[in-house]
């Protein structure tokens, strides 16, 4: 008969769904802080000259970023099943206007560890949808109805070179410090209104201590700095 034996009780959804909305509000500043903390880090790095590190420690950066926008798309999804609950109670069949919210927090909650409202929630719509639908979800089938956008953010994978360049160089902005940036096709150079053609990035040449209001240029090459 299922966990709610004959009678479905959207009720008991839109209750998971309230106490997960009020941990998610709590784990959402946890990450936020520890972004902001990791941010502050790499800033001091590149003020330290250990831009290595700092190229590094923009890993943790993406990761708590990724990790406040995915609870910001479940925050979502959480007011949208209690919205539509009556929906969840009337149709045997996962409904269309809630296939991507209810997939994306089963898939959310296949990537979660401590979040027991998720899992429960996980749960009950494997039971309501099959485990076909669960599976589906979870394994990122095709035409599964997970948001493209929340599958990157709870990936445990190593972010891309590129990706970490274009974060350093936005906290380097932040800093005063510009980045001139080469791979093996395409040179970048970021540049302050100040910086004249005397000053751009090159190889082997220095900023004059004359010219004080010139941001520090770090040049990057490959996914690595010097």
């Amino acid at each position: 008969m299922g966990l709610f034996g004959r009678k479905f009780k959207a009720s008991k959804v839109a209750k998971l769904a309230n106490l997960a909305i009020s941990r998610i509000s709590i784990l959402k500043n946890q990450h936020q802080v520890r972004c902001s903390l990791a941010r502050s880090d790499v800033s001091q790095l590149l003020h330290l000259g250990r831009h290595e590190d700092a190229l590094h420690r923009v890993e943790l950066v993406i990761k708590e970023q990724n990790t406040v926008d995915a609870l910001a798309m479940m925050e979502k999804y959480c007011h949208l099943l209690i919205e539509k609950r009556v929906l969840i109670k009337t149709k045997g069949e996962c409904p269309d206007e809630l296939a991507e919210a209810i997939s994306s927090l089963i898939f959310a909650a296949s990537r979660w560890g401590e979040f027991p409202e998720l899992h429960e929630l996980r749960e009950i719509f494997t039971l309501r949808y099959g485990n076909e639908f669960a599976a589906q979800s979870v394994e990122l089938r095709n035409n599964c109805s997970v948001q493209p956008k929340m599958i990157p953010q709870l990936s445990k994978r190593h972010t891309g070179s590129g990706k970490r360049r274009d974060v350093l160089n936005d906290i380097a902005a932040d800093c005063g410090i510009t980045l001139c940036v080469e791979d093996e096709t395409s040179q970048i150079s970021q540049s302050t209104p100040e910086v004249n053609s005397e000053n751009e990035c090159a190889e082997g040449e220095e900023v004059s201590e004359q010219d004080t209001n010139v941001a520090p240029v770090i040049k990057l090459e490959g996914s690595r700095i010097v």
